[in-house]
């Protein structure tokens, strides 16, 4: 199985459920490589999902998981900042440590290819938390080292 219905192992992110048509892109691709005995890696997108609610941009990258620790990056209210178009996001960290697990952005695109490309990588990526707290900091300039 593959697509919608299946699930998928990251080494990143363990198990990641396949309900997206990116799944259904990609799967097949991987599915018949293992059949044939095909060795290497395979590609391992971050997992993803966008949609528009009640007019507001919404992209979740990564998987969050239950206990991880979450950072806001700008104000969900919206009064810290004029501008009704600066958006937030909130950032997810494995317990205990900046390892940074997931992004959630709300009306702020810069923070969502942030996201792609610090969660592309062959490893989770470890951020510099004050830095990545700073909405005007861009979000793929806050690793930590």
């Amino acid at each position: 199985v593959v697509g919608d219905a299946a699930l998928r192992r990251s080494p990143r992110h363990g198990w990641v459920p396949g309900g997206h048509w990116d799944a259904a892109l990609r799967g097949p691709a991987a599915a018949v490589a293992g059949l044939l005995g095909a060795t290497g890696a395979f590609p391992d997108p971050a997992p993803y999902v966008f949609s528009t609610q009640l007019g507001h941009e919404l992209a979740l990258h990564g998987l969050p998981g239950a206990d991880d620790e979450v950072l806001l990056r700008g104000d969900p209210a919206g009064t810290a900042d004029p501008d009704p178009a600066a958006g937030w996001s909130a950032l997810w960290f494995a317990p205990g440590t900046d390892t940074l697990t997931a992004v959630l952005s709300v009306d702020r695109p810069r923070d969502v290819g942030g996201a792609r490309r610090l969660l592309a990588g062959a490893t989770l990526p470890v951020l510099d938390r004050a830095r990545a707290a700073d909405p005007a900091v861009p979000l793929a300039r806050t690793l930590a080292g």
